[in-house]
């Protein structure tokens, strides 16, 4: 499967050069990266890395933003099962390690500082949600959604939350108004499970959190409409199963959707089986 990338050329700001910094280069420079296979991750990065500002050039501080936004422009494009997918989110693993994207933040709340890298990420991924609406294309939506799991699953971005509103957004509520777009909904649900299924697992089931913990993500990990038991576990994480089975059978889904709903059950089942102790 051939590749081709787009970026908005009528852009006045698209070449604009401050600095060493513009999103034309960024986007050649990944272009050249995915499309090309001429250079290796660390080639790629140490590019990005060279034209992006130095900590005392603050002036050129929105920069890294700028950055995530064209890396996501180009990770909605490569479709979802296309292994420049994986390319991607390796070269941001690595790029994550610039010192020219770490910053120094303070949580004031509970009184300590750390450092964080790449923020906008996470932020620019919010701010573009829900992805099955936020695109002209119907399997950009899908493709941003196979990203973002991706990410979580490499501890890249902490993509849980991302996650638990994809699924009850798409299997916990009876929404037959947007019927068009049945399929794209069941199948942004899916790639959660079928790029990132154990580490969703272990989130959903394993991991311990406190009341203190719930109470900081507040109701944004509430249920759906269709499903009113606890927000984690395994009860939560069979009504999932059975809703891709539902829409493996759906008159609503194309086949796409089908297939890939069915991968998802069979993958949530055999983890639940097996992956328990």
């Amino acid at each position: 499967m051939s590749l081709k990338f787009s970026i908005d050329e009528t852009d006045p700001f698209l070449k604009k050069v401050e600095g060493r910094y513009s999103d034309w280069k960024a986007f050649n420079i990944l272009c050249q990266f995915l499309l090309q296979d001429d250079l290796s991750v660390r080639q790629a990065v140490s590019l990005l890395h060279n034209i992006l500002p130095t900590k005392k050039e603050e002036n050129l501080g929105g920069q890294p933003g700028m950055l995530v936004c064209v890396l996501l422009d180009i990770a909605r494009q490569i479709p979802y099962s296309h292994p420049a997918q994986i390319q991607l989110v390796r070269l941001v693993g690595e790029l994550r390690k610039s010192d020219r994207l770490t910053f120094h933040a303070t949580d004031y709340d509970q009184g300590y500082s750390f450092y964080t890298s790449m923020p906008d990420l996470g932020m620019t991924l919010r701010e573009w949600s829900p992805w099955t609406m936020g695109f002209d294309e119907v399997a950009h939506g899908v493709n941003m959604a196979a990203f973002a799991a991706r990410l979580s699953a490499s501890r890249i971005i902490n993509g849980i939350s991302f996650a638990i509103w994809d699924m009850r957004d798409n299997l916990e509520e009876d929404d037959e108004s947007d019927l068009e777009h049945y399929s794209e909904y069941i199948s942004c649900a899916a790639m959660w499970i079928l790029c990132s299924g154990q580490w969703f697992f272990t989130e959903m089931v394993y991991v311990q959190r406190s009341p203190a913990d719930l109470a900081e993500v507040g109701p944004s990990w509430r249920t759906g409409s269709l499903y009113k038991g606890p927000i984690l576990g395994l009860e939560r994480w069979k009504f999932w199963q059975k809703a891709f089975i539902a829409a493996a059978e759906s008159v609503h889904a194309n086949e796409e959707c089908k297939t890939l709903s069915l991968k998802s059950a069979n993958i949530m089942q055999a983890l639940a089986e097996n992956v328990t102790w």
